[in-house]
């Protein structure tokens, strides 16, 4: 079952710039100069629900201009992201983030692009708040598109009580460990452990329910990855639980 948000929620997405662009010669807001699928999704939203866009910041990644806000005027151009670009714009990337975290208390953050330009928010989970409910959507445009018109239009499957929900990576790194496990695998990790632990840690906030119980993010990637949870964050092991497609909840 579906349930619609309410105009009262303060929700920023974060997608990335587009190939395809508007040719005017004059500066034109970023959500007019780009046209690719997603822009169109997002005006398209804005123009039948201008009301619930008034509480919607989009902001956009760009491999010419870093993480701007979609009423930056930017000229025509033809830019690609690049390791190169990537080392450059980082730090400057979360350093923006910051400031837009901090400026005002979002309750939804939607992240929506390539692996690419993901690398250029490597490690925004450090600057997440724990309230702050975060969806990544990646994979194949078709599902992106789709993922992000249910979000903007409140009708998706992603779960209101408080749930992280992710699209399924498969795929994760945390502190220099590649992990690779598909969702059932994970829990099948879990179960292992569970057998042979006795004490397992409480969770404080956010927890992954194996069966009938309830374990801490942290332990959960701890176990995955042979990393102590003392060398890693909660918002770390979130993100990395949502890559695997695994979904965490709060209480």
């Amino acid at each position: 079952m579906y349930k619609e948000r309410t105009s009262s929620n303060l929700r920023l997405l974060i997608l990335s710039c587009s190939q395809r662009k508007h040719s005017a010669p004059s500066l034109l807001p970023a959500l007019e100069r780009y046209d690719g699928p997603a822009f169109r999704v997002i005006n398209k939203f804005i123009r039948m629900r201008p009301f619930e866009a008034q509480s919607l910041d989009v902001y956009i990644l760009s491999a010419k201009f870093g993480l701007i806000p979609s009423s930056r005027l930017i000229p025509n151009y033809d830019h690609r992201v690049t390791l190169q670009k990537v080392r450059e714009l980082q730090l400057p990337t979360l350093a923006e983030l910051k400031r837009i975290l901090v400026d005002r208390q979002y309750d939804e953050l939607f992240i929506s692009m390539g692996k690419d330009y993901l690398r250029l928010l490597g490690r925004y989970e450090s600057l997440v708040p724990d309230s702050l409910k975060v969806i990544i959507s990646a994979g194949a445009m078709g599902r992106k598109q789709a993922d992000l018109r249910n979000w903007l239009h409140g009708r998706s499957s992603i779960p209101s009580d408080n749930q992280t929900t992710v699209v399924q990576q498969g795929k994760a790194y945390l502190r220099g460990v590649e992990i690779v496990r598909t969702p059932k695998q994970v829990i099948n990790v879990a179960r292992f452990a569970l057998v042979k632990e006795r004490n397992i840690p409480k969770y404080q906030v956010w927890y992954v329910q194996i069966d009938d119980q309830q374990v801490p993010p942290k332990w959960l990637v701890s176990k995955l990855t042979g990393l102590p949870v003392n060398a890693f964050h909660t918002n770390e092991a979130r993100r990395v639980l949502q890559q695997l497609g695994v979904e965490v909840r709060s209480r």
